[in-house]
């Protein structure tokens, strides 16, 4: 038995083409089960940018901490080439062995110290 029909037999439609048909359209932002998921997009959104702000924010402080790092370590460089720097354990040594001594600080009266060495005559 013969049957003729005037429709032609229809390709049948997968998933896959569906899918990509919504998605260049732009269908599927307005289906009821996506609606529903705008207050949660939006506010993972929100959290992406403010991890993006604050990695950028915590960039701009370790290149400030690495240029505040190089100018201490050339300014203790400076002054132990210098011999004015004196370690804080040889400081509070020379604290102590100071009022052993009888020296007190005295904030009215500065005090300056004078170390002469003797000349040796060259001749």
């Amino acid at each position: 038995m013969i049957t003729t029909s005037k429709q032609e037999p229809k390709e049948p439609k997968t998933k896959g083409d569906s899918f990509w048909k919504q998605l260049i359209s732009g269908d599927f932002l307005f289906a009821p089960e996506t609606v529903r998921w705008y207050p949660y997009i939006t506010y993972v959104f929100l959290l992406m940018i403010l991890i993006v702000l604050n990695e950028h924010n915590m960039d701009t402080k370790r290149q400030k901490i690495k240029q505040l790092e190089t100018e201490y370590k050339q300014t203790i460089s400076a002054l132990k080439h210098n011999n004015q720097y004196i370690l804080y354990d040889q400081n509070q040594e020379l604290k102590q062995m100071l009022n052993n001594r009888g020296f007190e600080k005295n904030d009215k009266r500065i005090y300056k110290i004078i170390v002469q060495t003797p000349k040796e005559d060259a001749e």
